[in-house]
């Protein structure tokens, strides 16, 4: 069993005493994408809800049999009965699907990244695991291997349970393990719109939409939650991802990431390296020790 250990190098924190307030008890951590140096970070070890940034376990676990070959992206899926369900529970943002409707993974996949539809991230993880109960259990477990020990799934979509958590730094790792693993679906992840049935459905991730050499990645919201984002940017030979939980407005969690990606590109480009931390968290290491 591989275990993630990743090696993060602390950039001084200058030009951040300006932040913009996100509310009373967010977190964040922005870091170098490719390197892992940690640019930035406020709390990113305290446990919080995930809302729909679990779909990017969802997603994970869906590249994963896409690779293996146990799905492809033209396959037909049907929507099951549990899914119709799960299509009723936002009725503003879904599919709007009745049991036995077809949608094809790609288009599932386009549906979870692009509008964060619930419906698909279930049937999603019905064609991966049978049921979502079983896949859940595959999230934990990718997760342990993954190294995200204060992360705890529930459920495909993120719904709100409240025993489904995780941390900044967990979902760091995510991201920097999804980006190395499954570089042939990453560009899913830089997508505006998709078309599903005649009807256009696009994104409202401003950071998407606005940011320059922005590459994705995923929104998510529960009024337990917070507003939630994890945000990748590009810019020379520089690409700097933020996780940013918990921040209390919709219109500030897209100003403070912006603010977040800018001075993560400026201290970059100003090399104001200072220390080193090494995160290798408890259960990683019993992990490894338990492979070898």
């Amino acid at each position: 069993m591989k275990v993630l250990i990743i090696i993060f190098l602390l950039i001084s924190p200058c030009g951040y005493a300006a932040e913009i307030a996100c509310g009373e008890d967010y977190s964040y951590l922005v870091f170098e994408t490719d390197s892992h140096k940690i640019l930035s970070e406020k709390k990113a070890d305290r446990i919080l809800y995930p809302a729909s940034l679990a779909k990017v376990m969802t997603l994970y676990l869906t590249f994963e049999a896409l690779q293996k070959g146990k799905l492809h992206l033209n396959q037909v899926l049907k929507i099951s009965a549990h899914g119709e369900e799960i299509s009723k529970v936002n009725k503003v943002n879904t599919l709007n699907v009745k049991e036995g409707t077809k949608i094809t993974v790609r288009e599932a996949i386009e549906a979870v990244i692009i509008k964060s539809f619930n419906e698909a991230a279930v049937t999603l993880a019905e064609a991966v695991a049978g049921d979502e109960w079983k896949f859940a259990r595959l999230m934990n477990k990718k997760a342990r291997e993954l190294g995200m020990a204060s992360s705890s799934f529930h459920n495909a979509s993120g719904l709100h349970e409240e025993g489904q958590y995780t941390t900044s730094y967990d979902l760091a790792r995510l991201v920097i393990a999804i980006r190395k693993k499954f570089p042939a679906y990453y560009h899913f992840f830089a997508q505006k719109k998709f078309i599903y049935h005649g009807a256009k459905y696009e994104t409202n991730n401003q950071i998407i939409l606005e940011y320059k050499g922005a590459e994705g990645m995923k929104t998510g919201f529960t009024k337990a939650s917070g507003f939630n984002l994890i945000s990748v940017a590009k810019r020379k030979k520089y690409r700097v991802s933020s996780v940013l939980l918990n921040c209390s407005n919709a219109e500030l969690h897209y100003k403070l990431t912006r603010q977040l990606l800018d001075k993560g590109f400026e201290n970059l480009e100003k090399k104001n390296l200072f220390a080193v931390k090494i995160l290798v968290n408890a259960q990683a290491e019993k992990l490894s020790k338990k492979a070898k």
